[in-house]
């Protein structure tokens, strides 16, 4: 166990100011999501419609992360990791958790996958946070420490429920529309016949609604995937460690693509579509908020997993539930 002397440290200032950037630009694309999925729900029942969303909007609230919860971890067939396993992994968790003020501290779980991958799924009261066979081997112990200090910002902002109540929305938006146009269907003899008028705007919004909530929704994500670089910058207090994490990870992504495909099937995806932001624009807007600083924060160690827990030799593959791991 060695510790590394971060080179950059996080000026406070900016990141307060990038936070409040980014809850602005985080609660105006929520009130378009509402606005929007409230037009289609005020179209088709009225008044009634209103109430109806708000009423599942709720119990999605309160339900969704505890059902995502053991849905994730089940998919990528994780188990869960006792302290004496990891003992570095958590006493570094619990360190992070008292800066970022978490009282619950998560549970962590191993996924068996060469790939580096990190999530987090639960709700307030109960966190659970999982890391891949792959990202503990691959990344040295302050660059783990960015990836889990990433996961932690996002509880820490409430995003795992933010995120839960949008796809609610962006869901709900897709199945109202596509009963609405249905009905419209149905009515399509008596619009010919012209005893119905034609509502040409109500149409049109019924068309694009599912576009518009769904590249609402993925810029919402891109903007809380900002706010988590920040958070986890400033816990660890070493911004070029997550930026290093964040570069080797895409690395790895584009080799795996690269061997299953060929560099002819590597392409890039237009950044509306994408979920998180490009690693390039994610490790500049850290380069903007860091400042230059030779004190280590905290000494990491590089080799969090136990001895008997075996390499995972088994290819990446797609799953039938769509993720790959």
């Amino acid at each position: 166990m060695h510790s590394m002397i971060s080179q950059f440290t996080i000026d406070p200032d900016r990141v307060a100011a990038n936070h409040r950037r980014n809850v602005v630009h985080a609660a105006l694309l929520i009130g378009a999501l509402t606005l929007l999925l409230a037009a289609i729900g005020y179209l088709i029942a009225g008044p009634i419609g209103l109430v109806w969303i708000g009423g599942f909007a709720a119990v999605i609230l309160y339900l969704g992360p505890q059902m995502s919860q053991r849905l994730m971890l089940q998919m990528f067939s994780a188990r869960k990791l006792a302290r004496r396993e990891v003992p570095l992994l958590y006493d570094t968790v619990d360190e992070l958790c008292a800066r970022a003020q978490i009282t619950v501290r998560p549970t962590l779980y191993y996924v068996p996958s060469r790939l580096m991958l990190a999530f987090t799924t639960g709700s307030t009261d109960s966190v659970n946070l999982a890391v891949s066979d792959g990202l503990l081997r691959r990344l040295t112990g302050r660059e783990i420490a960015g990836v889990l200090a990433h996961e932690l910002t996002h509880v820490a902002n409430g995003d795992l429920k933010l995120m839960a109540l949008a796809d609610f929305m962006t869901k709900v938006t897709r199945t109202l529309a596509f009963l609405a146009m249905l009905l419209i269907l149905f009515n399509l003899p008596s619009i010919g016949s012209g005893d119905v008028v034609i509502p040409w705007p109500v149409i049109l919004l019924l068309g694009l609604a599912p576009l518009l909530s769904l590249l609402l929704q993925l810029a919402l994500s891109r903007t809380r995937e900002f706010d988590a670089d920040a958070g986890a910058a400033m816990l660890t207090g070493d911004p070029e460690g997550v930026a290093n994490a964040l570069q080797k990870m895409e690395t790895q992504q584009q080799h795996y693509w690269e061997n299953l495909f060929g560099r002819q099937g590597v392409t890039n995806q237009p950044s509306m579509l994408r979920t998180h932001p490009t690693t390039e624009d994610r490790v500049a807007a850290l380069g903007e908020l860091a400042k230059p600083n030779d004190e280590p924060d905290w000494p990491h160690g590089d080799d969090p997993l136990p001895d008997d827990i075996d390499p995972v030799t088994k290819q990446p593959k797609r799953r039938f539930h769509g993720f790959r791991y």
